[in-house]
């Protein structure tokens, strides 16, 4: 959560010549703002509609590959892990220090209520452990530029450091961590 996924997605795609698509986006343009969903359906309503818009995401045509930037619940789905087993997985980590001038004001994130440190510190010690086992590649996001980022990421990718494996031409998911 404000790891720098749509910025670092939209970098990247543009370096490797993809299409980018995040997954937020994908579930607001069919269902409408994130938090309503929550307040009037639940979180599992949109879980459940955020599955649906991954899965169609990867089984699209992209002639161009495909930059895919997952919410950091997402991944907590064994589904949604098992559909990005054949991509590079990125994990765009971050410090608290790191992301709390992002989230300073921010009113459309519903697991952050009250104590917005707390429960962002409380969802990274669940969803931490997923990440990296998830991961083919982990990334500091600290205090580097968007653009910084997605060339190492790209870097790492195209010389074949990472483990991952690569069935989509410059196939790339950015998750809250990360997806790549």
């Amino acid at each position: 959560m404000a790891a720098g996924k749509s910025s670092v997605g939209v970098a990247l795609a543009e370096l490797v010549g993809a299409e980018f698509l995040d997954s937020d986006a994908l579930v607001v343009a069919e269902h409408g703002p994130i938090p309503e969903i929550f307040a009037a359906h639940g979180e599992e309503a949109f879980r459940a509609a955020e599955a649906e818009a991954i899965a169609r995401a990867l089984t699209g045509v992209h002639s161009q590959g495909l930059v895919l930037a997952l919410g950091g619940g997402s991944v907590l789905r064994e589904e949604t892990r098992t559909r990005l087993t054949d991509a590079h997985r990125v994990y765009l980590r971050a410090s608290w220090d790191d992301v709390a001038p992002r989230l300073a004001g921010s009113a459309d994130r519903p697991l952050l209520h009250g104590d917005a440190e707390g429960s962002w510190k409380a969802l990274m010690d669940r969803r931490r452990p997923v990440f990296e086992q998830l991961a083919s590649l982990t990334v500091d996001t600290g205090t580097s530029t968007a653009l910084e980022v997605a060339e190492l990421i790209a870097r790492r990718i195209c010389s074949g450091s990472d483990t991952g494996a690569h069935t989509q031409a410059a196939a790339h998911r950015i998750d809250e961590g990360v997806q790549a």
